[in-house]
């Protein structure tokens, strides 16, 4: 038998196969043997029935069943000869019987093949960590505002008001009033607009645009919205003793201000880290146009994403619209997934019993838990492997960190149109 094998888009593999006259007539044989052991043929029994009479009455089954059998067999020997496996069932095509021999091809989906280019010596540009007075001011004021106390008061609602509503549909005095509360300004609710000006007690028609949802229409409905309570916010006074009754290791206003700024650093600076890894893999993504992610495994990827949306956001989500949000990202991630995989092959990362253990003492320190308690927490094989797979992680991200070059600058510039 003869193969010859070409690879597409670095996943999609194309054999061809051509078997000579002898080696088909070996399955013809085989098929023919099959045939007169089974065949009914009246007024002789099983087994006995003659060649010629087979032959004329059966030469087409035997023929099909012959093929069927070469190219079956052909393909499934050839799989395991060359240790290859595929992500779906084969396309069998191009089926040719001449002169008594048998060519034909099988399109399979495999992991890609590519070569793995340049990921080290990678310059990139990213915006330096800094923190502003009104990103601490902001922070301050959500603290301010979660020790907030209230009172009610008879002035109409403004910005900042608080209001205990009823609403009801409109015309239906005998419906039950439903109760929420609003805080004007921060609500996105289509009532938060319509409750400035009002006071207490104040009743008033409203006009709630309900979109399209599956194969309901949008349409408007009026409803009733009384304003049942109107409170103010009252901040608690901004200073060093408030920051004592915040938390006790705090002195004064300026250690708390200064608590504040280093935690929002810390976190920029995580997402920053973030972000600059994102870039390695991008810039690297880009190098490797050579190959696509195979349909089979990013069709079955993005099946599980919209699964998963549609269970958190409710089953009145559409797939269609779903899977046009995500398959771009899905198909950049899967196919990082792929390069990546390369890198930590060819650098030999590997997660050692003793990086578990420094995690574990990590993990136990940062959350104050005994180490054997942590542990115990991961001993399960199914836990323990994601704690191996973010360990082997932090290797990836740490090897890209100190083999290529970030140029921190404090903004960077959009490219103009006529440096395209």
């Amino acid at each position: 038998m003869k193969t010859e094998s070409t690879v597409e888009k670095g996943y999609r593999k194309i054999i061809n196969f051509e078997l000579s006259a002898d080696e088909l007539k070996n399955y013809k044989d085989t098929a023919f043997k099959k045939f007169r052991t089974t065949a009914k043929v009246d007024g002789f029994r099983k087994g006995k029935v003659p060649e010629s009479i087979l032959k004329s009455r059966y030469s087409a089954n035997i023929e099909i069943e012959a093929i069927n059998e070469a190219i079956n067999s052909s393909y499934s020997n050839y799989l395991i000869e060359n240790k290859i496996y595929p992500l779906a069932d084969p396309v069998i095509e191009d089926i040719d019987q001449k002169d008594d021999s048998l060519k034909f091809s099988a399109k399979i989906e495999i992991n890609p093949e590519f070569e793995l280019l340049d990921y080290t010596g990678i310059e990139i540009e990213h915006t330096n960590v800094t923190v502003t007075d009104e990103e601490v001011d902001q922070v301050i004021g959500k603290i301010l505002d979660k020790h907030a106390s209230q009172k009610e008061t008879d002035e109409p609602v403004v910005k900042g008001s608080i209001v205990d509503i009823k609403i009801r549909p409109s015309g239906n005095e005998t419906s039950e009033w439903e109760t929420k509360t609003i805080e004007v300004g921060l609500s996105n609710d289509q009532i938060d607009k319509e409750l400035e000006g009002m006071k207490k007690g104040e009743t008033k028609e409203v006009k709630f645009d309900i979109p399209a949802q599956g194969d309901h229409p949008a349409q408007s409905l009026n409803f009733d919205v009384m304003a049942d309570k109107v409170y103010v916010k009252i901040l608690p006074e901004l200073n060093d003793e408030f920051a004592q009754t915040y938390d006790k290791k705090y002195k004064t206003l300026e250690e708390l201000k200064k608590a504040v700024r280093e935690d929002i650093y810390k976190n920029k600076t995580s997402q920053n880290e973030n972000a600059i890894y994102d870039k390695f893999a991008k810039t690297i993504i880009d190098k490797h146009d050579s190959f696509e992610v195979p349909p089979s495994v990013l069709n079955g990827y993005l099946n599980n994403l919209i699964d998963n949306a549609i269970k958190q956001y409710g089953p009145g989500m559409d797939r269609k619209m779903l899977e046009g949000i995500y398959r771009e990202n899905a198909a950049v991630s899967l196919k990082w997934e792929y390069i990546r995989r390369k890198i930590i092959e060819k650098e030999n990362l590997t997660v050692s019993d003793p990086d578990l253990e420094d995690k574990f003492k990590k993990i136990s320190e940062d959350s104050s838990i005994d180490i054997d308690k942590v542990k115990q927490y991961y001993s399960p094989k199914e836990k323990l492997q994601m704690l191996r797979d973010d360990i082997l992680d932090k290797k990836v991200r740490d090897f890209l960190k100190s083999n290529n070059t970030v140029k921190l600058v404090d903004e960077i510039k959009e490219e103009s149109t006529e440096d395209k």
